[in-house]
Formats: structure tokens, sequence, C-alpha cells
């Protein structure tokens, strides 16, 4: 008879609250405060695309399935870039065998969506009140070739806020591993996922061959 290599798994509704458990102990809204690389590239990006009137063009012309599309594009290539560049994904083989690695990359996925999209929502907000702020009616609505209004501002936020959000993902790759892991995980998730590590190491080393150990 042949024994499983890893406890009985929870049912659905528990998986489900342990990975909303997870996702919340991690507190995702903080996320892009950690990661000073991505911020600055945001922040960056967003205000010279506010103030570029090829953008605004852009912007205007464009329907709102493709801007909303583009956000969508910008969103999932941040957290794929992230996951890929700092090696977040884990294998089954790099887990404990107390661990669920459907769960734990579960969690790092919902971490880094909510964050992001927590970015999104206050790079939006903020781009929104700069278009007003700084862009004159007669000078927008001239080089956006469009007559100005209050839709013409919020869509030109939107399309600087998803082009920038791509230029944060490129952003992040300046960030270390460890200043990444720090801004995604909770000081628990981190200790595990060192610890899950760790018995990777042992494991490996246990399962090597004897007279290679020896050298």
């Amino acid at each position: 008879m042949t024994t499983s290599s890893r406890p009985d798994a929870p049912s659905r509704p528990g998986r489900v609250r342990m990975l909303a458990d997870m996702v919340l102990t991690n507190r995702p809204w903080r996320l892009v405060l950690g990661m000073r690389s991505a911020l600055a590239a945001v922040l960056a990006t967003s205000a010279y695309l506010v103030i570029t009137s090829t953008v605004w063009q852009l912007a205007s012309t464009l329907s709102w399935t493709k801007l909303v599309i583009t956000m969508v594009a910008a969103v999932a290539m941040m957290v794929v870039w992230i996951i890929g560049a700092h090696d977040l994904w884990r294998r089954p083989s790099q887990v404990s065998r107390d661990d669920d690695p459907t769960v734990l990359n579960a969690s790092t996925v919902l971490t880094l969506l909510v964050g992001v999209l927590t970015m999104v929502v206050a790079v939006f907000a903020f781009n929104v009140v700069a278009t007003f702020f700084f862009l004159e009616p007669p000078v927008f609505g001239t080089d956006a070739w469009t007559a100005e209004g209050a839709a013409d501002h919020v869509r030109l936020a939107w399309l600087a806020t998803a082009f920038a959000t791509v230029a944060g993902a490129l952003g992040s790759g300046l960030d270390s591993d460890a200043a990444v892991e720090r801004a995604t995980y909770s000081d628990g998730e981190q200790r595990r996922r060192e610890r899950s590590s760790v018995d990777d190491v042992r494991d490996g080393s246990a399962g090597a061959d004897p007279q290679e150990r020896a050298r």
C-alpha cells in the first residue's frame, strides 16, 4: 500500500478561506510602496505621458473597448513580469510536504493582482487630477483633435495609467528579489518560503549519490 506524500487536502471552501486569509495577511495594498523602482517608473512615465500631445490624440481616438483591453493587458503583464523576474512561482518540488503549491501560487497571483490594481487606481486618480489642473481647454482641445471635455481628460488619464503600468512592470526588474518578497509577502509567509527552500535543498542532498556528496 502506498501513502500520499502530502497530507489530505482541505475541502474547497477550506482552501478558499485559507487563500483569502493568506492574501489578506500579505497586505497587498502596500505592495507598490516596497517596490521603489517600479513606483518611480510608473510615476515618471505618467508625468511624461500626461503632457505628451501624441498620447492626447491617441486617447481621443481609441474606443473604450480598446482602452479597457489595454489596461487589462498592462495589469496582467506587470503581475506576470514580477512573478517571472523574481522567481515567485513555486513548483511542487520547491515546497514542503505540508504546503499546497496550488494555494501558494494562487496567493502570490492574487496578492500581486490586488497590489497592482491598488496602484493603478491611485495613479489613475492622480492622473485625472493632473490632467484637469495642467491641461488648459484651448491647448488640450486643439492638440487632442477633439472638443475638450471631462470625458477626454478621463480617457487620457486612463491610457497614461495603462502605459505607465507597463513601464512599472519593466521597472520592477530593477528591484532586488529580497525587496520584492518583503513587499509581496507577510513575515510569516516569507519564513514559510525560506523553510521550503531549505527543505528542498536538504531533500536534494539526501537524494544525491553518496560518492557525489563525499566530493
